[in-house]
């Protein structure tokens, strides 16, 4: 059996405006650039916080993406007098619905010298509300 051409053409459109709707499906949107110092006042019964540590949230960049992932690029800085791992406990996000959570993984722990500063891209997840902050446990003091 032979194929018409007119009928593979659309055929043919469809499949890759499929593809184009998926590959679209993943790009993020800049949501804002975090003021570090704002405070809210979400309830935590439960004290949930970050994991105690030398290192400060500098600057953040959230973004997601229509199906709600949550993405955010942050700089955080090693304020202690000597070198410290920094692992995905030290960082957490303060979604809108006041929500605290951390991030899903750091690819490996990071060492910063003392002093030193580093952007990392952190995942938080899927959730129908945005990341309104990022902190550290420097952030609650």
């Amino acid at each position: 059996m032979k194929i018409q051409p007119l009928i593979l053409l659309p055929l043919l459109v469809s499949a890759l405006m499929s593809s184009f709707v998926q590959a679209n499906d993943e790009v993020l949107s800049v949501d804002q650039i975090s003021l570090q110092g704002v405070q809210f006042s979400f309830a935590n019964d439960a004290k949930i916080t970050p994991k105690k540590s030398d290192f400060t949230v500098v600057n953040s960049v959230l973004m997601s993406s229509e199906q709600g992932r949550r993405i955010a690029v942050v700089t955080v800085r090693n304020d202690a007098s000597g070198s410290r791992i920094l692992q995905a406990e030290h960082i957490m996000a303060l979604f809108a619905d006041g929500r605290r959570v951390t991030p899903l993984a750091l690819t490996e722990n990071i060492k910063l010298d003392d002093g030193e500063q580093r952007s990392l891209t952190l995942s938080f997840g899927e959730y129908n509300y945005p990341i309104l902050s990022i902190f550290s446990s420097n952030s609650l003091d």
